[in-house]
Parts: structure tokens; sequence; C-alpha cells
């Protein structure tokens, strides 16, 4: 007897603090080999060592939006001297960040819900947090925000994967989600639309090693184009 397949239904997105909960702290190894990351973080702490600095060279205070684990960002930075703040939306993040980086704060917060003082901080770091269950719009107004809580001669370290979407349905290390971005123009624009001077781009792709941390199967994981926007306070 002849059976009909029964149509498959694409899964519920997942909202983003539901998936870097379920893709947990593999997600550091994952990334690890992602060497533009570190290699901004080496930037920014350059640049804070300069008696010219908003912190004149000396203790900055930091804040990492969308911190994950906590490594290499928050690490590297607390482990310079500096006072470090890092938040997520993901509990199990937060938990896995508290443990690895004993020397930084964490708070398990909304990024929307940030709301420091203006002139609070030295630098705020974004690494590819500002792209799950967010939209455009969001994305530019919270640069915007960024701008009135860092010192004027304050830093912003920048990086996402930049496309030109607007709540997207995308499978990404094998779970389903919703994403908006920017172009790489629109991106570097909002930035300096914000108010920041805008004193280097670095654009690269990456391949992800999702599979090798056990986050998916081999064939879930595809090669992601990246900037890297560093920004200046005036």
């Amino acid at each position: 007897m002849a059976t009909t397949a029964e149509p498959t239904e694409t899964p519920k997105p997942l909202s983003a603090e539901d998936l870097f909960d379920a893709v947990g702290p593999a997600y550091e190894t994952a990334f690890a080999s992602l060497e533009t990351l570190p290699a901004s973080i080496t930037w920014l702490l350059t640049e804070l060592s300069k008696p010219e600095g908003p912190s004149n060279g000396s203790t900055a205070r930091i804040v990492d939006i969308g911190c994950g684990t906590g490594v290499p960002a928050c690490s590297k930075l607390a482990d310079a001297g500096h006072d470090v703040l890092g938040i997520d939306i993901s509990s199990a993040m937060i938990h896995a960040a508290r443990e690895r980086v004993p020397n930084a704060t964490f708070e398990k917060l909304d990024f929307r819900h940030f709301n420091p003082s203006p002139d609070s901080f030295d630098a705020v770091t974004i690494f590819f947090s500002l792209i799950a269950g967010v939209t455009p719009d969001e994305i530019r107004g919270f640069i915007k925000k960024a701008f009135q809580f860092v010192k004027p001669g304050g830093y912003l370290v920048w990086s996402t994967v930049p496309l030109a979407a607007e709540n997207l349905p995308l499978a990404w290390m094998g779970r389903h989600t919703t994403v908006s971005s920017l172009s790489p123009e629109d991106a570097i624009d909002a930035v300096a639309e914000a108010g920041f001077t805008v004193v280097e781009v670095n654009k690269s792709v990456f391949l992800p090693k999702g599979y090798e941390a056990g986050i998916c199967k081999e064939e879930d994981v595809w090669e992601e184009p990246h900037i890297f926007i560093y920004a200046r306070k005036p």
C-alpha cells in the first residue's frame, strides 16, 4: 500500500535566550580559532593604555554586550587590570562566565534593558550579539545608546555578521532562530551616525567549528562573513 510522507514542519524559531542556552559553553570551542576577535581586544588594550585615553592609561571601565562565556574578551580585558562588566541574556553563558572569569562581573540581562548613566564607561565591546532576536532599528538604537554611555575619548569595538536582513528565519548551528543585521555599509554608517569616529574596519570570513565542538552536524555549519568596526567617541 502506498504511503504519503507527511510534510516536514520547520521548528519554531528559538529566542536568543533559548538559542544560546541550547548551544551553551561549547560556543567558546567553536569560535576559539577566530583570530580577528583577540586581535580587536589587543587593539583596544593598546588604545586604553595610552595616557591620552579616557582613563588616562590607568584602569578602564568596560562593558561587554553579549559576553557569552567571558572568554576571550572579558578574560583578556580583566587580566589586563580593567574593571569589566559582561552582560548576556543566556543563563548558561552567564554561569560559565562566572566560573571562567572570576575577576570580572557578570549579569544576566537583555541588552535592551541595559541603561547605564551617561559617560559611565571607557569602552564597550559587542561581539556578534546584536543578531538573534533583534530588529535593525534595535541594532542602530543600541549603537546610539552606547555613544551616550561611553565617555568622550572612549571606544566602541563591534563585530557582526554583516547581512542586510530583517527578521530572517535562519538555521544556525543546527538550530532555528530569527535574525536581523545590517549590510557592511549600513553597519559602518550606523556607527558614524551615532556620533563615533570610525577608526578601522576589518572584513573576513570564518568557518565555526560547531561540529568539532559537538554543537551540531557537520552539514549544519556554514562559512560566515564577519566585520569588525573599531571606533572612538570624539
